[in-house]
């Protein structure tokens, strides 16, 4: 089962626990590896309702504290998933709670400690150097960045997502204008943009008060976006008052941030802005069988519904 994990063999796996669950149900052994499943799955409503039985039934369990802290970071609830980590260190010191805390303290904006942990994990796990990058670009500091990523490549030559995010911070040290023209120069020779660098794009061209192309170019795009740089152009365009827009691609990867709060108040409010209410509804309740936490959202918004 370790290994069927270990190699993402997850239909495998599955199989596996079902051996497991008639020869052992109970054990926390068991139990734990059938919460590593779920999460890996992405089954996180699944995932949800075991992971909060197993703190319950072995809050000893360094592994199992470990497990519910990377569901809840998963699913951005970092400030659960910073106590989840804390308490599994604490139960048994261990190189990935240090690694997880540290990238968790990142996106909740504690750097020198996070650094400090990231930093100490170096030696175990050189993939700890992607998550020293982002830091350092939370911090505003490109330049570290882009040598964390450097090393990194020295490493992994040819690692695709180093390489891109490389492209990005460089991307993102260019003056507006100049990003600007070089994009509009691949644009007229007919070369691909690399996704990579379109939210850049489009963040630049909102900052410089050219919302009209902006909006063009987000239209443009829309429906050949992938799901990480689509939400990506959701932010900036929610951040920039495009609501139209940010609505249309939140919406549009709702099955994939489900359990994601900021993005669901954000999307919601978006959808008020632009009269898309009954739509949202809508699309809420096609989750509700898997999504429970949509009940109370979808009460809310019938009730907003109405008023209007």
């Amino acid at each position: 089962m370790w290994e069927a994990l270990r190699k993402s063999l997850l239909g495998e796996a599955e199989n596996i626990l079902a051996r497991l669950k008639k020869e052992d149900p109970l054990s926390q052994a068991t139990r734990g590896l059938e919460l590593e499943l779920y999460l890996n799955s992405n089954r996180f409503a699944e995932a949800d309702a075991l992971s909060e039985q197993l703190c319950r039934l072995f809050p000893e369990s360094a592994r199992i504290i470990f497990l519910a802290g990377k569901l809840a970071y998963r699913q951005k609830h970092y400030e659960q998933a910073e106590a989840h980590f804390r308490e599994s260190l604490r139960l048994f010191p261990h190189w990935p709670g240090r690694h997880w805390l540290g990238k968790t303290l990142t996106q909740t904006g504690k750097f020198k400690e996070a650094e400090s942990l990231l930093l100490s994990v170096l030696e175990s796990n050189r993939r700890a150097l992607l998550d020293l990058a982002w830091l350092h670009e939370r911090r505003n500091d490109l330049d570290a960045a882009l040598k964390a990523y450097d090393d990194f490549l020295i490493e992994n030559p040819g690692n695709s997502y180093a390489s891109e995010q490389q492209i990005r911070v460089k991307a993102k040290k260019l003056a507006p204008e100049d990003l600007i023209n070089e994009i509009g120069a691949l644009t007229e020779m007919d070369e691909a943009v690399p996704a990579v660098l379109v939210p850049e794009f489009i963040q630049k061209l909102f900052d410089t008060g050219q919302s009209p192309r902006a909006r063009e170019e987000v239209l443009e795009r829309m429906n050949g976006l992938d799901a990480r740089t689509g939400v990506q152009i959701a932010w900036i365009c929610y951040r920039a008052h495009a609501y139209d827009f940010a609505c249309t691609i939140f919406l549009k990867n709702l099955s994939l941030n489900k359990s994601n709060f900021k993005y669901l108040n954000a999307l919601e409010s978006a959808a008020d802005k632009c009269n898309r209410l009954p739509e949202l509804l809508a699309a809420y309740q096609a989750f509700l069988p898997e999504a429970r936490h949509f009940h109370g959202r979808c009460r809310s918004l019938t009730r907003r519904t109405h008023k209007a």
